[in-house]
């Protein structure tokens, strides 16, 4: 599984450090930590059914910082997978 914050059309890679929080090499925007620390918030398939997103959450401030992908692999799609009861453990 290959993590993503996406963010202005960048995509910069994460770390998955815990249950709680991925990292990245970057500042948040609003309280300026680095490493910036996301949580992510409101689960969902992608629209291109390869990847589940959530939006990125600052650990610290709370501010939006962008969009998380956490792209999996997979023949027939995330969606097939669910209907099939295949589930991707995700942390974000």
């Amino acid at each position: 599984m290959k993590v993503f914050l996406i963010h202005d059309g960048a995509r910069a890679p994460l770390r998955v450090v815990n249950e709680s929080w991925a990292e990245s090499d970057a500042a948040c925007p609003a309280c300026a930590r680095t490493p910036l620390r996301v949580r992510g918030d409101g689960k969902r398939m992608s629209d291109d059914d390869r990847a589940y997103e959530a939006n990125a959450v600052c650990y610290d401030c709370g501010v939006f910082v962008g969009v998380i992908r956490a792209e999996v692999d997979t023949m027939f799609g995330v969606r097939e997978d669910q209907a099939i009861g295949l589930r991707a453990r995700v942390y974000v």
